[in-house]
């Protein structure tokens, strides 16, 4: 049993590595820790979904926290880590800080239309036609083409 000396100086060397884990939490620290989990840990709640899947984190990035700021930056407010290829790696030439709304339209369960020989969600297509979400949504449900779901006026 340990008193504990060795953890706490092992501890107080990696925060004076780079400084994002001496006083108190970093969000960009807590975020690479948790990239790692989910592609590393078989014990992290999304491991299934990272990991499981061949997710994997480079090498530098894995092995670095500094490497990982050096290429992110600071975390822009109200942005998140995310893959520009949803089924790539996490690396630098995948990763970028984008909104939650951007995200969201990143996911294996979003679907993509073709509009008017442009792809998009229906999301996007709403906002690009000015129509509700619902209206699409029902519409598309009742077997409307994806064409003329996004191009019929709303009814009053």
């Amino acid at each position: 049993m340990s008193c504990g000396c060795l953890a706490r100086e092992l501890r107080i060397r990696r925060s004076v590595t780079h400084g994002f884990t001496s006083g108190g939490y970093h969000t960009e620290y807590g975020i690479w820790q948790a990239m790692k989990a989910r592609c590393l840990n078989p014990q992290a709640q999304a491991f299934d979904r990272y990991g499981l899947r061949g997710i994997k984190v480079c090498q530098e990035w894995a092995e670095s926290f500094e490497a990982f700021f050096r290429d992110m930056g600071p975390r822009p407010p109200g942005l998140t880590l995310d893959r520009i290829d949803n089924n790539g790696n996490y690396c630098p030439e995948n990763c970028e800080w984008r909104s939650r709304v951007a995200q969201s339209n990143n996911t294996r369960r979003t679907k993509r239309y073709a509009v008017n020989g442009k792809e998009m969600t229906i999301r996007e297509g709403c906002d690009l036609y000015g129509l509700p979400y619902n209206t699409v949504e029902a519409r598309l449900r009742l077997g409307w083409s994806v064409e003329r779901a996004f191009q019929t006026p709303k009814m009053r």
